[in-house]
């Protein structure tokens, strides 16, 4: 039998930690978040009946307990130039509420930060960048039998205290809010962000 080679190319990297002390700082975010909403209008971004916080609030108070956890991250290893945090904004999904497929136009690096994961309320969906790929769909042995650099698509259970960061061309999408609970305990909230780098300008 012949002997078959297969090297795999081109792999898409997603940063993943988990931020120390979330605990308290969630706490703290929650506050900021309910009290920001309760005096500001939301905007539509991809979010499909949740509420989205205009995208400038890198300059407000609510971003200075986060920045510092996210500007370690650009410190990455494949990170070779300095970051500048050009957007920072909060998404609240209520029940039944999600976030449409998007991209991050215009920015280098994204991410995401969970505060408040209810049970059954969303994953993270991210898709094959590549736009080829969905051509043809061949018939694959089932996930677990393949390596992950074959899949086209995978997801990732929110959690409070977990820190995505990805290049903000990466298609990504969020499940529908399917938590039965009512009041603000039942809503899915995370803060979402972007980052250009130094070449830029």
């Amino acid at each position: 039998m012949t002997n078959l080679d297969c090297d795999y190319w081109f792999p898409t990297p997603i940063y993943r930690t988990m931020v120390s002390n979330y605990q308290e700082l969630n706490k703290e975010l929650l506050l900021l978040i309910r009290e920001h909403k309760e005096k500001n209008e939301g905007i539509q971004g991809s979010n499909i009946q949740g509420y989205h916080s205009k995208s400038n609030l890198q300059w407000e108070p609510i971003a200075k307990v986060l920045c510092d956890t996210m500007r370690k991250i650009e410190q990455a290893e494949a990170l070779t130039q300095p970051c500048e945090l050009v957007e920072l904004w909060y998404n609240i999904n209520p029940p039944q509420s999600h976030n449409a497929n998007h991209t991050h136009p215009r920015c280098d690096w994204s991410g995401v930060y969970y505060i408040q994961t209810p049970e059954n309320s969303g994953m993270l969906h991210i898709d094959d960048p590549r736009d080829r790929a969905h051509m043809t769909l061949p018939k694959q042995k089932p996930a677990k039998d393949i390596s992950p650099m074959l899949w086209r698509t995978t997801h990732y259970q929110p959690t409070p205290g977990m820190l995505l960061f990805f290049p903000s061309w990466l298609s990504h999408s969020v499940g529908i809010n399917l938590n039965t609970n009512t009041g603000d305990k039942a809503d899915r909230i995370s803060m979402s962000f972007n980052f250009i780098q130094g070449w830029f300008r």
